[in-house]
């Protein structure tokens, strides 16, 4: 028996295998729309009997049953064993949980009103609103569409009712599913190697060993919309064990099979298991083996995300953590410390044109440099162009075009991005030089968004852009090329709360989302790339609509209608917008990137 399903949505995904990084193996979701407030995460490993498992009720009415068997559908542990409890021997052996898992927004239990004559037997149409899948690996997709089926509950020999009929599968709402599963950074790395990429998984709260789960879910590789832009240091053939020193407080992981793997290599995988692991409240220190020996011979101790080789590969943290702010005012482009701002040289506006936007970024050698858009009016009608140079330098012209968009740096200052005219996305390579190569993204992969691109940016790890066009949210990965142009692929459209028009967006350190928006009610949001949980950020002494934001690891910044704005904890964690110390008037934020 399969469950009906209704699409409201068209459109199909393309998964391209990820090319020219021989270096490193290969291995190898939600939108839930609406006000969704924060979520309070538990400690991860928590005990299993502190998880409240729904258990068959003495005497209950059929359409109880039938709800209490879909709260039951959140814990899968023991192949879905508590939620087995709910079905008649026979449905218990047909029934295949594992085809698919629904998130829906609610479930609509509507009777038939009739039975088999002797009342035993009763059918039940269950619908629903399908917001997101969940994978067997965990990964969250968001979707959109209408479920519908029906199911049949008999009366046992014990007088009680089971379900007797039922679609394959698993259908849960969107509360039990939060209330049974955590979400957790599994860590891959980018073409370059030097930066740790997060994929968000969802990790049934019951396990019981967390670290074991993790890493069976890294070894699993990326989610298929991320292997395009993505690769592992785990290669796919390694086999891990967690265990316990018999003396000491360190657990153990063992890995069989890496074979000859290079020092590099295992720099990077030593780093995707420790920050998967201590990310996600997993307690070590952990020490790492290979094949009976110290994953790395220099480092035969404990690691933790202090250890030395992995601060530089901290996930947590980005340049505008180092840097200090800069903002876009009348007269140009200005850094704000110490509760002043200070004009940089060469970066003011003049001749009659005006700075309207800009991107800072900071190279391996820990220089800034600033891409700034100007135009010949600030109404934005004249021609737009692009400036490039070191901060304190005479920036040089570098593109010109009808309109450009606030330009992104990709991680390292290694490139900056911008939007000609709405429709093509340009990359500028060799940075620090006065004529940087250009090169244009093929977008064909992304025909789904479509026009009309008003604002992108390139996340922290340099492997996906998030876009606004056409009014709506998109999230795009990044795929790489030694042979041809840069391509972005594996679009999807990650939804707000009906009525929201999103203005612009900025990634913060943590590959979250910060969203300004039009409208009094919900000016600023906090949502994920997976597009599982949205929420609205506090608006306390924010003035709609905001036109800018920028985030660093602790601090988000807003433009609003009146000033530039921080958001900050007060006492009792109260969070309230205040204006920036130093900065006089209405300011654009630019966090380094």
């Amino acid at each position: 028996m399969t469950a009906r399903i209704r699409s409201r949505r068209k459109g199909a995904r393309s998964f391209v295998a990820l090319a020219g990084v021989a270096v490193l193996a290969l291995s190898g979701c939600t939108t839930m729309p609406g006000d969704t407030t924060p979520q309070a995460i538990r400690t991860f490993e928590a005990p299993a009997h502190d998880i409240e498992v729904p258990e068959p009720r003495p005497d209950a009415a059929p359409d109880l049953v039938l709800r209490d068997f879909y709260a039951a559908s959140a814990h899968p542990g023991d192949d879905y064993a508590a939620a087995r409890a709910f079905l008649t021997d026979e449905a218990r052996a047909r029934w295949n949980p594992h085809g698919s898992t629904w998130i829906v927004d609610g479930i609509n239990v509507i009777g038939d009103g009739g039975d088999d004559g002797d009342g035993n037997s009763r059918r039940f149409d269950t619908r629903a609103a399908i917001v997101g899948n969940l994978a067997a690996n965990g990964a969250y997709e968001t979707q959109s569409a209408l479920y519908e089926d029906s199911v049949e509950l008999r009366m046992t020999t014990e007088g009680q009712w089971r379900i007797a009929e039922l679609p394959d599968g698993v259908l849960l709402e969107r509360q039990a599913f939060l209330d049974s599963h955590a979400p957790r950074n599994v860590y891959f790395v980018d073409p370059s190697g030097n930066h740790l990429v997060p994929d968000r998984r969802w990790i049934y709260r019951g396990v019981d060993d967390a670290a074991t789960e993790l890493l069976n879910t890294m070894g699993g590789g990326p989610r298929n919309r991320l292997v395009p832009g993505v690769t592992s240091a785990l290669p796919p053939e390694t086999r891990v064990e967690v265990g316990r020193q018999e003396e000491g407080p360190e657990r153990v992981i063992r890995l069989t099979g890496l074979g000859d793997l290079d020092e590099t290599l295992r720099g990077l995988l030593a780093a995707q298991i420790v920050w998967t692991l201590s990310t996600a409240d997993v307690r070590g220190p952990w020490l790492l083996e290979a094949d009976g020996a110290p994953l790395i011979e220099s480092h035969p101790g404990p690691w933790t995300r202090d250890s030395d080789e992995l601060r530089p590969l901290d996930p947590t943290k980005g340049p505008a953590d180092r840097a200090p702010l800069h903002a876009v005012e009348a007269g140009g482009v200005v850094e704000v410390a110490d509760g002043r701002e200070r004009a940089l040289p060469g970066w003011a506006s003049q001749g009659g044109e005006v700075l309207v936007s800009a991107g800072v970024g900071v190279d391996e050698a820990g220089t800034r440099l600033i891409a700034a858009v100007s135009r010949t009016d600030r109404g934005g009608t004249g021609e737009s162009s692009l400036l490039l140079g070191r901060a304190g330098d005479e920036p040089e012209v570098v593109l010109s075009a009808q309109s450009l968009t606030r330009p992104s740096w990709s991680p390292d200052a290694a490139s900056v991005w911008t939007v000609v005219d709405g429709e093509r996305v340009m990359r500028l390579v060799g940075t620090g030089s006065a004529v940087p190569g250009i090169e244009e993204i093929d977008v064909s992969g992304i025909a789904e968004v479509g026009g009309g691109i008003s604002e992108l940016r390139v996340d922290p790890s340099g492997t996906q852009v998030a876009i606004i066009a056409g009014g709506k949210i998109w999230i795009a990965t990044i795929e790489q090329s030694e042979s041809g142009p840069w391509r972005l692929v594996n679009a999807r459209e990650l939804s707000l709360t009906e009525g929201i028009t999103p203005v612009t967006l900025a990634w913060a350190p943590n590959s979250t989302i910060i969203v300004g928006a039009y409208g009094d009610t919900a000016p600023m949001w906090r949502i994920y790339p997976d597009g599982s949980v949205n929420y609205m950020l506090p608006k306390l002494n924010l003035s709609p609509p905001v036109s800018v934001v920028s985030a660093t690891s602790s601090k988000i910044y807003a433009l609003d209608d009146n000033a530039l704005m921080e958001l900050v904890t007060g006492e009792g964690e109260a969070q309230f917008w205040r204006a920036v110390p130093g900065v006089a008037g209405r300011a654009a934020p630019v966090t380094a990137e």
